[in-house]
């Protein structure tokens, strides 16, 4: 008891500590409410079954073999889980890591599992050979990126293969909500709005310079929009409920050769894959191996 004891003490520390040093976008509330996204906001069952071959495969092949998650996504480690496979979430809020477990099928509140870290600038004992992230770039300001690159790259074990779902944008091109709502309803208004146009609102309120869009003032312009009469209460109530879970919170989506080339002094690309979804050409998911 005495042991356990320590060890709470010792994580609650660590996570005080890393308060100091990462902005907290994901906050409890955000956690709490990870049911009201949808892919890609989170991974899909396509892009799921992506990564489910390459966990078996490299489980398959080496013997204690180890897995890392950038965050706590449920979904990973589910799989993880399901399979037995050895894995630690990498993650600022042992308070995230236990609210997302209400998300999961397997139970996951061992402490064991988590590591609290700062991607930019986490230096673990820990090597990995195989390492996942979904979106864990887009939360994470572009002017920052290249840390967390490098920090990972120092968590790889030589033969490693790090599978990163990255949204990322073509062009410098805004599209009005107009534009934007007309091809929602001519094409794929089978789907939840919040699905099947994330990728498209995130750009209509993109700022280029910075590279970041905010929620809360996509939030705005989309209230206008549908004050206006532009969208409908059905298109803009599917983005409030979601940009207002959360909050003053900031995403990018990089130019595609911009992001490639930051990149490239740690990793190789063998594959840009992705699932079978609808946004598959602008949320690949990225096969990579340590330079």
């Amino acid at each position: 008891m005495h042991h356990h004891e320590n060890t709470l003490r010792q994580y609650r520390a660590a996570s005080r500590k890393v308060k100091h040093t990462a902005k907290k976008q994901w906050n409890n509330s955000v956690a709490s409410q990870w049911d009201l996204f949808l892919p890609p906001a989170r991974p899909s069952i396509s892009e799921l079954a992506v990564i489910e071959r390459f966990l078996l495969s490299g489980s398959r092949r080496k013997r204690n073999f180890k897995v890392a998650i950038l965050g706590s996504t449920p979904e990973y480690r589910d799989l993880c889980l399901t399979y037995g496979i050895d894995f630690r979430c990498i993650d600022y809020s042992t308070t995230n890591f236990s609210i997302l477990q209400q998300f999961m099928v397997h139970r996951d509140d061992h402490k064991h599992n988590l590591v609290v870290a700062d991607w930019r600038t986490m230096r673990l004992r820990e090597r990995f050979d195989f390492i996942m992230g979904d979106l864990a770039t887009t939360v994470v300001p572009v002017t920052d990126h290249e840390a967390v690159f490098r920090s990972v790259r120092r968590l790889c074990k030589p033969s490693a293969r790090i599978l990163l779902k990255v949204p990322l944008r073509q062009n410098n091109v805004h599209r009005t909500h107009g534009e934007i709502f007309r091809l929602f309803r001519r094409e794929r208004k089978h789907l939840q709005p919040f699905a099947a146009v994330w990728h498209e609102v995130l750009l209509a309120d993109y700022d280029f310079r910075a590279d970041t869009m905010n929620c809360l003032t996509s939030l705005a312009r989309l209230r206008t929009s549908y004050q206006k009469g532009i969208i409908t209460k059905y298109e803009f109530d599917s983005f409030r409920a979601r940009w207002q879970a959360l909050g003053d919170f900031n995403m990018n989506m990089p130019l595609r050769r911009e992001y490639l080339k930051k990149l490239s002094p740690y990793f190789k690309v063998l594959e840009i894959s992705s699932g079978t979804d609808w946004y598959r050409s602008y949320a690949p998911v990225l096969i990579l191996a340590p330079r």
